[in-house]
């Protein structure tokens, strides 16, 4: 007995499988990718799209009957995708024109890395690989013209069926109750949708309806691997085109795509630190006030008042300055841009404590006051004194400590979220409470 063929969805994966093995072989960097992803078929995209936690999903009918090399460019065009992070650099622009921006840039790179054209009526911008993601994505802003879909692969429709019209008897019986009602025959629809939702790089909401057997945990895990093997293959992809440079071989003049990749790795290997400050600040900001949870101080009380918790809209953030003599240079900068994302979290009030060897300074200012703000101390480097007088207030969640790691610090965890600023210093820095963030000068 013959074995039964494979079915279309059988036959996508297993040639999604080859591309990813072409890609690895022809792009080495992003093997550790090719490793990384996990492929599922769907026809909701008209070609392929990628997730943040590594999901690619292919359509049965373009990787079924497209050619291999078509399906090597276009696997590789989603993983790089997830090189050059195209879920985390947007910033505030919409993740709509970022994908499109990434969509010109990356298309523009494997037509050069691959030898050649943009297959299946892909983006096409020459010179992209050239120009930076963020102009790109201004242009894009500006013009306002129609965006167009990564891939815009045409599809055949099946026509509707024609309804057979009923014959004069056939209505006379019906009438009569000789013979049961005829049902209508509906129209046989393609089981495809006619609207796509917008490029080609899912959301976190779509990928965890596309995976519900995933927890928050699992789905965190995969990131986390996604983005260590990224980093991994632009580092590699780095150090190849230096080598090519080195030997006179491969596509080592090529600086246009060198430079977009530069600028992936630095925002892989050290996100920029404004972005991760924002994140940590919407994190523990306070909700609104609400009487259905009373703030900490009000338990404190004995005259059975209960105060309502803190606003969104307005909030004390609490900052541990570093005034140590090496950080004399950097501080008043870093003050400087730290009082733009005050503004844009919300903060209303910054309770700044210098601290050097003890607390020399406590006090109360406006964000704005951040740029111009006096600084004192410069002696020694133990920030224990400041985190301690912190810890004995309860109305104090959250605090950012500016530093550059040359520090001590108390063993015990405060009671407090804790992120460290760690301005270009000691790189090594480990704490074994809370959260580091490289802050660069």
């Amino acid at each position: 007995m013959l074995p039964e063929p494979p079915s279309p969805e059988q036959l996508a994966v297993a040639n999604a499988a080859r591309a990813l093995k072409l890609v690895s072989a022809t792009l080495p960097h992003l093997s550790g990718l090719c490793h990384s992803v996990r492929v599922r078929v769907t026809k909701k995209y008209p070609v392929a799209a990628i997730g943040a936690s590594g999901l690619l999903l292919v359509n049965p009918t373009v990787f079924v009957s497209a050619s291999l090399p078509d399906l090597v460019f276009v696997v590789a065009h989603e993983l790089m995708h997830l090189a050059l992070d195209t879920f985390g650099r947007g910033g505030n622009a919409k993740p709509r024109l970022v994908n499109i921006a990434h969509d010109y840039v990356i298309n523009d790179i494997l037509s050069v890395e691959l030898n050649r054209p943009v297959p299946l009526g892909g983006l096409v911008r020459p010179g992209a690989r050239r120009e930076s993601l963020e102009t790109l994505v201004r242009e894009l802003a500006r013009n306002g013209n129609r965006l167009d879909d990564c891939w815009t692969v045409e599809r055949k429709k099946k026509p509707k069926r024609v309804k057979r019209p009923k014959s004069a008897i056939q209505q006379e019986l019906e009438r009569a109750g000789l013979v049961p009602p005829e049902p209508d025959e509906p129209d046989e629809d393609d089981t495809d949708s006619d609207e796509f939702p917008a490029g080609d790089a899912l959301t976190a909401e779509e990928e965890g309806e596309l995976e519900p057997e995933l927890g928050p945990k699992d789905w965190s895990a995969h990131r986390d691997r996604v983005r260590r093997e990224a980093v991994r293959s632009i580092s590699l992809k780095e150090l190849r085109d230096q080598m090519d440079q080195a030997t006179g071989y491969g596509h080592g003049a090529d600086a246009g795509a060198t430079r977009t990749l530069m600028e992936a790795v630095a925002t892989a290997y050290q996100p920029p630190w404004q972005l991760a400050l924002q994140h940590w600040l919407d994190a523990v900001s306070p909700g609104p006030r609400s009487y259905a949870r009373p703030s900490r101080r009000g338990a404190e009380r004995d005259d059975g008042v209960i105060l309502a918790g803190r606003r969104r809209e307005g909030w004390a953030l609490h900052v541990v300055l570093d005034t140590s003599g090496s950080m004399m240079n950097t501080l008043p900068h870093v003050l400087g841009l730290l009082a733009s994302f005050c503004e844009g979290a919300g903060v209303n009030q910054v309770h700044v404590v210098q601290c050097d060897v003890g607390v020399t300074a406590d006090e109360w200012i406006d964000p704005a006051e951040l740029a111009r703000y006096k600084i004192t101390g410069f002696g020694g480097s133990d920030m224990s004194p400041a985190l301690d007088e912190l810890a004995g207030d309860p109305e104090v969640r959250a605090v950012l400590v500016l530093t550059d790691g040359y520090i001590s610090y108390p063993d015990t965890e405060p009671p407090y979220s804790v992120l460290w600023g760690l301005v270009d210093g000691y790189s090594t820095f480990r704490p074994h409470y809370g959260t580091v963030v490289h802050i660069k000068t």
